[in-house]
């Protein structure tokens, strides 16, 4: 007998993606296992003031949250965050990277960078647009 549960555990997910990853070999004899690529913006006492969290699968980068505190955007540092972000993708084998964000997000910032449009999908009944947008590296 088996049951489907709500679990929002890490053992769990980590359970899954391993079970992904061995099919994964198995069938396509293709080895996806994930690398993580974050980066941080710290103060001069570390504290975290921004960052990227990231993953390279395979040969692409997906950059999955981006944060920067309101006063250090515009100064440069999102662009860096981004650089670092995009080369430590590259060093792992990322030929692409792509990303989301929402129509009250960044879209033209990602723009800037050299990202292009390639989905939409709409959000909060249609108030809002998440972007899908990657670019290559």
């Amino acid at each position: 007998m088996f049951e489907v549960v709500s679990d929002n555990s890490e053992e769990t997910a980590q359970a899954i993606e391993r079970g992904l990853n061995a099919y994964n070999r198995k069938t396509a004899d293709v080895n996806l296992e994930s690398k993580p690529v974050n980066v941080a913006v710290r103060d001069s006492d570390g504290k975290v003031c921004g960052g990227i969290v990231a993953r390279v699968n395979a040969d692409a980068l997906y950059v999955s949250l981006v944060w920067l505190e309101d006063h250090l955007r515009g100064t440069g540092q999102g662009r860096r965050m981004m650089q670092k972000v995009e080369d430590e993708g590259r060093k792992l084998g990322a030929q692409i990277a792509w990303l989301n964000t929402l129509s009250f997000q960044a879209r033209p910032f990602y723009e800037k960078l050299g990202y292009r449009l390639f989905g939409e999908m709409p959000v909060d009944g249609g108030r809002h647009k998440r972007y899908f947008m990657q670019k290559d590296l």
